[in-house]
């Protein structure tokens, strides 16, 4: 699993024990790199944040939309790309974003 997927399921667990938010993906994301580039990156906090508070930005539109394919065909086993294709109409790259869906929803965090 990603850096960042491993950082939404520990982030999850600390908000379980009553840790906000921002806390908790700051303390979770430092336990699994030390690249202080890779701890402030801001797509894959934001889409966390978006599957679980009501930001509203870009990223979080992405998680929420992705999460809207998961629910549409729980059963597919959807890769990273391939949910980034259904999510966005543009060729663009995706920054992590899906690492931190797939991460959730293959762990039953998030349905």
């Amino acid at each position: 699993m990603s850096v960042y997927g491993n950082t939404a399921i520990k982030a999850w667990e600390y908000m379980k024990d009553g840790v906000e938010k921002e806390q908790a993906w700051e303390k979770a994301v430092c336990e699994f790199t030390n690249s202080k580039q890779s701890q402030k990156k801001p797509c894959p906090k934001n889409a966390f944040f978006g599957l679980v508070s009501s930001i509203d930005n870009k990223n979080a539109g992405y998680a929420r939309k992705a999460l809207d394919v998961l629910r549409s065909n729980p059963s597919h086993n959807y890769s990273i790309d391939e949910l980034w294709s259904l999510v966005i109409d543009e060729p663009k790259k995706h920054n992590s974003q899906m690492n931190v869906v797939l991460a959730l929803w293959n762990n039953k965090l998030i349905r």
